[in-house]
């Protein structure tokens, strides 16, 4: 790809190439100004090419115009093996209204005031049992010591997994963050096999034995006597972990990271830790990293500023771009836990905004406000120049954050 100054305007973007993953901002501020519908091409849908929006009111409208919907006849997804339709075309948010409605309708009566409430008291204790095992002097590696245990028990006790169980539902968990690009398809979906099993065995025995958790009220959620099959409840964990898991504890782990290279925010935050829930917000939309949703496909050729988008074709709205657009942001490059408003889309907009998001705020909001109340001196551990990012496309995923904790 040539560089983000002298891109041309139709050339195809490879959302894996070094460049792009080097520097995707600057490639998102090219797009904004120059061409915000563009071709991209990208390995993990089989080199397939889409397009994407780089614009924060085009990304919006994606989300609401009928011309675009999940699954369009003649224009699905490659056929994957049973297993993987699990984190597949069997997902929710691989859905459209009705089905997606149905099931968002059944999941949502699960996430009741008093189990959020639950979790809320849960993630409180984790995170002090986590920072009572630290010491002022002590350098720890955020992402594995801190970040990453936090929604990892929260998912776990969610499901109804066992104490004795949960090393094995750890490693389902990174399968099914990890596995596409760890194996082939026909690979992943033996490894997912024993995984599947392994959930229909917790769902057995919540059925058997209801406990306050999520996955008991997902079992029990109904409407007009409707409920969830097995199949969608299987469906349903993969999703909670796929969203739940890797967006929360990469977005604490980039949370943290804002502030530490930006002290005075990081300053400011400390004297007035009020100001966290506005500090989550900014996080969200500044850090990028939830760069896009799932593809949407045309239902029928569409004219987008210039760009012809033809029936079938995948469109992806670059949610890390909009959220930096000067359209709608004031100094967008700045980051800043005042600001107010701020209308970010990281959880996306309309029929398939994030269900979860709440739950990802909840999580954020208590793991690094609790950090830095109990080492409110905490420093990196390395230049920030040395700070590198997992090189997966529209995803901002730090590969570490050494910190010293003061």
């Amino acid at each position: 790809m040539s560089t983000t100054q002298d891109m041309p305007t139709g050339e195809s973007i490879q959302l894996e190439s070094p460049d792009f993953l080097a520097d995707p901002f600057g490639v998102y501020d090219h797009l904004r100004r120059n061409s915000p519908v563009h071709r991209a091409t990208m390995s993990y849908i089989g080199n397939a090419e889409l397009y994407v929006l780089a614009r924060y009111h085009d990304c919006v409208d994606l989300t609401t115009d009928p011309r675009f919907r999940r699954v369009v006849e003649g224009a699905e997804p490659p056929p994957v093996p049973q297993a993987i339709r699990f984190l597949s075309t069997d997902s929710m948010i691989y859905k459209d209204d009705p089905e997606h409605l149905r099931l968002r309708n059944l999941v949502s009566r699960a996430f009741t005031p008093k189990a959020i409430a639950t979790l809320t008291d849960r993630v409180e204790a984790v995170t002090s049992e986590l920072l009572d095992g630290f010491r002022r002097g002590q350098q720890i590696e955020l992402i594995t010591d801190y970040a990453l245990p936090i929604p990892v028990t929260v998912i776990s006790e969610m499901v109804g997994v066992d104490e004795s169980d949960r090393a094995r539902f750890h490693d389902g968990m990174k399968l099914i963050i990890d596995g596409v690009t760890t194996y082939d398809l026909e690979a992943l979906a033996a490894k997912f096999e024993d995984l599947i099993d392994f959930l229909r065995g917790v769902i057995d025995r919540r059925r058997a034995e209801p406990a306050d958790d999520i996955m008991t009220g997902l079992i029990h959620a109904s409407q007009d006597g409707d409920r969830l099959t097995d199949d969608e409840l299987v469906a349903m964990v993969f999703l909670l972990i796929s969203a739940g898991y890797e967006t929360t504890y990469n977005l604490i782990s980039n949370g943290v990271a804002a502030l530490l290279t930006h002290p005075d925010q990081l300053e400011l935050l400390i004297t007035n830790p009020e100001l966290i829930g506005s500090a989550v917000e900014e996080i969200l939309r500044y850090t990028g990293t939830i760069g896009g949703t799932k593809p949407n496909y045309a239902t029928e050729d569409v004219e987008w500023h210039g760009v012809h988008i033809p029936r079938g074709a995948m469109v992806v709205p670059l949610l890390a771009s909009a959220n930096r657009d000067p359209a709608v942001f004031d100094r967008p490059e700045v980051f800043d836990i005042t600001r107010s408003p701020n209308y970010h889309i990281a959880f996306s907009k309309g029929p398939h905004f994030c269900l979860g998001a709440n739950l990802a705020r909840m999580e954020t909001r208590i793991a690094i406000g609790n950090l830095i109340a109990r080492f409110p001196d905490l420093t990196l551990a390395v230049d920030p120049s040395e700070l590198q990012y997992v090189p997966v496309p529209l995803w901002r995923r730090l590969t570490r954050l050494p910190i010293t904790l003061r």
